[in-house]
This record gives C-alpha cells, sequence and structure tokens, in this order.
C-alpha cells in the first residue's frame, strides 16, 4: 500500500524500467581528479609494471627471465646455463648407476642418484601398477647407461657420469 506522499508511484508506469537515471554515469571516462581513473591512450604511470617493452640499450628488447637465448648451453654446463664451477663434486659413477639401474631399475633407484625424483616416483609407480612388469623399464636404462647412450651421459645438475 503506498503512501500520500509518494502518490502511488509504484503503480505508475515510467520510463526508464531500470529506475530513476542518475546524473553521473558510472560508464562514462573518469575525470583528471579521479583517483582511479587510467591515465590517457598513450600516457603510462610509472608505477605500471605491465607497461609496454622497454628497449634495451643495444637496441634489441630484453629476453624474459627463463626465456631460452638461441645460443646452444655448451658440454659441462649446468641446465640452467650456468657453467659448473671447478670445485664442484664429479658426477656419479656410471657403473654404479647402471648396475642400480639393472637390479633396482623398477624402484628408480638409478634415477634417484641422478637427481631424476620425479621420474624415479613414476618408474615406482609404474613397477607396482604392472605387478612388477614395469621393471623392464629399469632394466633397459640400466644397460642404456652401460652403453653410454647420449640421454644417459650428465645427471640432473648437468654433470657428466664418470667412467
Amino acid at each position: 500500500m503506498s503512501s500520500p506522499s509518494d502518490n502511488g508511484s509504484w503503480n505508475q508506469p515510467s520510463d526508464d524500467p531500470y529506475g530513476p537515471s542518475s546524473s553521473s554515469d558510472p560508464y562514462s571516462s573518469p575525470s583528471a581528479s579521479d583517483p582511479y581513473g587510467q591515465p590517457a591512450q598513450g600516457q603510462s604511470s610509472a608505477s605500471e609494471p605491465w607497461g609496454p617493452p622497454q628497449q634495451a640499450a643495444g637496441g634489441g628488447y630484453q629476453q624474459p627471465y627463463g626465456a631460452p637465448g638461441g645460443a646452444p648451453v655448451p658440454a659441462g654446463a649446468a641446465p640452467g646455463g650456468a657453467p659448473v664451477p671447478a670445485g664442484a663434486p664429479a658426477g656419479q659413477s656410471r657403473l654404479v648407476v647402471g648396475l642400480l639401474g639393472i637390479f633396482l631399475g623398477g624402484w628408480g633407484v638409478h634415477r634417484f642418484l641422478m637427481g631424476y625424483t620425479t621420474i624415479g616416483i613414476i618408474q615406482i609407480a609404474v613397477t607396482l601398477v604392472t605387478c612388477g612388469i614395469g621393471s623392464i623399464w629399469g632394466l633397459i636404462e640400466g644397460i642404456m647407461v652401460l652403453a653410454k647412450a647420449g640421454s644417459f651421459t650428465h645427471d640432473a645438475h648437468g654433470r657428466p657420469l664418470t667412467d
């Protein structure tokens, strides 16, 4: 029920079905005094980390962190591209890694020794799920390590396996 002061406005049709229009449009461009407004097109603020990429001093754009630089990684360098220091400990023995792969390869022991823990865990899971048949994977890898296959020449840290 309406009160006498509103003249029954809720019963009368209006032009705007969404209510009375306000004088300020919330979707209009912000004024210069608006603290939350964005700068005009082409202007950028120093606090914007997502601005256009800045050109390096040499004229080209800098590579983002972790992006491949295009240069091949030299032999004896760590996977991140940093050279292995001269005083760094030597890699694992190829004979030890190969024999562990042959005899305990189903449990991924040789992968853990080389630093590849994720593959070691996957080998354990495959061996358990296949009731031991998946241990052939480790046997084959052990033979590949002893045969000096290309993918088994370095450990996870980039150190070469020693003979």
